[in-house]
């Protein structure tokens, strides 16, 4: 059965939606098959690949106020391994879009239920702010991955995103787990960013992502091309540094694989 992974931040602009994309994208090339679920209002995955307005037949909007079924919210980018289902705001339906955001609180959790032993790996977007639809993605989820971009004030905003975190496991979903933290936007020739690494690594202990994001232009220009930019440029740092990413992960997952299975020569002596 697949993982479903949220990416989430209570703090816009620390690379969420960068990560969500090119993630994704490094799973699927790396041979897994992926679904990536915006749950941001801002619509920013759909550009992400080149959807405009009268490409989106249904979306997250549709399977919260019309009960739309998942598999028909479901669309398909140029690497056959990887999906997608957009926020869909291009809908004229506004005051539905207002209802999106009051959905009970296993709303995502239930829908997605019928797809997901059919991924290896389900990603959500969530949006920038501690709101229902953060919820709805946090009780939906198995494990988490928290961006941070490499300067002073997003390190600050942590503390209250830990502890709301903290409030909705106890409450809500007792089995989500940290995947990990990572580091976005990262400029080691800069002195702040080394600090808030350091500051970062010591602060989360062990919780920490070994890989980092760089800043870097192809990540940017991802929007522009409609592609993620294992696509655009499958050597570039950025491209480079999410498939190592993917790796990582991957290997946590080998790791976990090898310490549940049973000691057979233990039980045989």
């Amino acid at each position: 059965m697949g993982e479903i992974i949220a990416i989430a931040s209570q703090k816009g602009g620390v690379g969420k939606t960068t990560t969500s994309v090119n993630l994704s994208a490094s799973f699927a090339q790396l041979g897994y098959k992926t679904l990536l679920i915006d749950m941001d209002p801002q619509g920013s995955v759909a550009t992400s690949f080149g959807y405009g307005r009268y490409d989106i037949r249904n979306g997250v909007l549709e399977m919260f106020t019309k009960d739309v079924p998942v598999q028909e919210c479901i669309h398909p980018t140029e690497m056959d391994l990887f999906h997608f289902i957009p926020s869909n705001v291009w809908s004229d339906e506004v005051d539905k879009r207002s209802l999106m955001g009051a959905a009970a609180e296993f709303k995502l959790k239930n829908a997605l239920a019928p797809i997901k032993n059919l991924y290896d790996y389900i990603l959500i977007d969530c949006p920038p702010s501690l709101g229902n639809l953060t919820f709805n993605a946090l009780i939906a989820a198995d494990s988490l991955i928290v961006p941070i971009q490499c300067e002073y004030y997003a390190l600050k905003a942590l503390g209250r995103f830990l502890k709301m975190t903290r409030s909705l496991k106890t409450e809500y979903n007792p089995d989500l787990r940290y995947r990990g933290f990572l580091l976005t936007m990262v400029d080691t020739r800069n002195n702040l960013s080394k600090r808030v690494i350091n500051k970062v690594r010591y602060t989360l202990q062990g919780l920490v992502f070994d890989t980092m994001i760089p800043r870097n232009i192809r990540l940017a220009e991802v929007p522009y091309y409609g592609k993620p930019a294992v696509m655009i440029d499958k050597n570039s740092k950025g491209a480079q540094s999410y498939l190592a990413l993917a790796r990582e992960i991957l290997e946590q997952d080998a790791r976990q694989d090898d310490t549940s299975k049973p000691n057979t020569e233990s039980a045989a002596a």
